[in-house]
């Protein structure tokens, strides 16, 4: 059984910067995870003085969900800064080895981004997306990904391969043109 999972939420419409409680995926988040019988906590986040600061602090759930805005360039906060894994000090050690995923459009296109990040936090896997998303379509995916991950736990399985990646990303194929009309490619990507 997952542990549970924690998420960083960052504010998305820059048309209402001064707005820090629009965006929630708590509200989505909070009764899944309850549903699912896992632990739930979530950090409104808006800098990167923020990040480090919950950074500093035990991270107790295993699965780690950042929701936000993100390109090609990084992960972007409340405030316009964007977060790559180089502008914090070192990820501590007492929140090594979880399962990360970015919850947000086009930083899964950088590959080199990607494996920075999955450097950074010392994960067992980083999952992000490589196409525009709609955070419905976030939500879908993430809450079967994380369904098949604990059902492969629950099976005696201690680590979720790439192998079992694809077969979710076959299972799922039908799903990759409900954000956007034209993807030949599944849009969740996983290093």
């Amino acid at each position: 059984m997952l542990n549970g999972i924690r998420v960083f939420d960052t504010v998305l419409d820059g048309l209402h910067i001064k707005d820090t409680v629009s965006r929630n995926s708590a509200d989505f988040w909070k009764p899944f995870c309850k549903s699912a019988g896992w632990k739930f906590s979530h950090e409104r986040v808006h800098s990167l003085n923020d990040l480090e600061y919950f950074f500093s602090k035990k991270i107790k759930e295993d699965i780690v969900i950042f929701s936000g805005h993100g390109n090609e360039d990084g992960f972007y906060l409340s405030n316009g800064e964007c977060f790559t894994g180089n502008e914090l000090k070192d990820f501590p050690q007492k929140n090594h080895d979880k399962v990360i995923i970015f919850s947000s459009c086009l930083i899964g296109k950088n590959e080199e981004l990607t494996r920075g990040f999955k450097s950074y936090f010392k994960s067992q896997v980083i999952f992000s997306y490589r196409h525009l998303m709609s955070d419905r379509f976030c939500f879908l995916n993430e809450s079967i990904l994380l369904t098949t991950i604990e059902h492969l736990f629950n099976k005696g399985k201690l680590s979720f391969t790439q192998n079992d990646f694809i077969n979710f990303q076959v299972k799922t194929e039908f799903m990759k043109n409900m954000n956007e009309k034209h993807v030949k490619l599944h849009p969740m990507v996983m290093t």
